[in-house]
């Protein structure tokens, strides 16, 4: 009997892990060259959410010609909601710029029914886009990942930063950076030039992990 178990724990044992769950693979070129891209009806939804049901202080932070930088589905709320997700900021960032001055980006929030939910993001810096949808912390409300880059001299090098959402307080809590899930240096010299692409998972602790994979410049 006791031989019979040792066998079973054994085998239990050589099972192999389950495969990290990827929410993001850098090693595609299509994802680190995409842009976001919003629809007519998509940008007058949040035109209108803006417009009657904004904090005056964030309406006028974010203007009329403000930027959206991507979108997403999920829970954000609570456990099970169906809702959709918006970076908005005052105008697109541009990757040359270290230390924009522009109002903090705001999330907006926007179910089948109720109220629009704004979150207001607790540091000024600027986002390129609105990455990845994902529940890091396995509790049934998803977490954002918000991509920034930084050019300079040939050099491009991207961060995700993730951020969860308290709709008691309406802002968006930054708890985890990860730098460099791109560092593009295929624009130096010769001998210089490297790329490197992380993939992106969930950790099962309640935060991302990076796995950061050596590629070759085209």
């Amino acid at each position: 009997m006791l031989l019979h178990l040792a066998l079973i724990a054994l085998a239990l044992g050589a099972v192999p892990a389950a495969a990290a769950e990827i929410v993001l693979d850098y090693r595609r070129p299509g994802l680190r060259d995409a842009r976001p891209s919003i629809g007519e009806a998509e940008r007058a939804r949040v035109a209108r959410a803006l417009a009657e049901e904004a904090p005056p202080a964030i309406r006028e932070d974010m203007g009329p010609s403000f930027a959206i930088l991507g979108e997403g589905r999920g829970a954000f709320t609570g456990p099970g909601a169906e809702e959709r997700i918006y970076l908005v900021q005052r105008k697109a960032p541009v990757a040359i710029e270290p230390f924009p001055n522009e109002p903090a980006p705001v999330l907006l929030v926007l179910g089948a029914k109720g109220p629009a939910r704004f979150h207001r993001l607790a540091t000024k810096d600027q986002f390129q886009r609105l990455a990845a949808i994902g529940d890091a912390e396995r509790d049934g409300r998803d977490e954002i990942l918000l991509e920034s880059s930084f050019t300079n001299m040939g050099e491009t090098v991207t961060a995700l930063t993730a951020v969860r959402l308290d709709p008691a307080k309406g802002i968006a809590e930054a708890f985890q950076t990860i730098p460099d899930v791109v560092a593009d240096r295929c624009d130096g010299p010769k001998r210089q030039r490297s790329l490197s692409a992380a993939t992106i998972s969930r950790d099962g602790t309640g935060a991302f992990a990076a796995q950061r994979h050596k590629l070759a410049c085209d």
